[in-house]
């Protein structure tokens, strides 16, 4: 007899995001003409959407279930929706 529990199908998309972010330059000084040659930064991340609100979008990397079929995740990361560019599932 099996001692593991049936696990409830997966109800979260896998997805991968493409997201924009600050970008800092490096540079102590910059000259005045390199200025707005500087832009953010386009960034990539994937996982799976715990929920998705008008206002932020909830992704996790990794994840468990426990004996009692109860989910755990890791790698949790709350976005602001504005700065997410695109969303393909995967």
């Amino acid at each position: 007899m099996s001692t593991s529990k049936k696990i409830n199908k997966f109800p979260y998309a896998h997805v991968k995001i493409i997201w924009e972010d600050i970008q800092q330059t490096n540079e102590a000084w910059i000259d005045q003409e390199d200025i707005l040659k500087k832009d953010v930064a386009i960034c990539s991340d994937t996982g799976f959407i715990y929920k998705k609100t008008k206002d932020k979008l909830w992704l996790f990397t990794s994840y468990s279930y426990d004996t009692e079929n109860n989910l755990t995740v890791g790698g949790l990361t709350v976005f602001p929706v504005k700065t997410i560019k695109k969303i393909e599932k995967i």
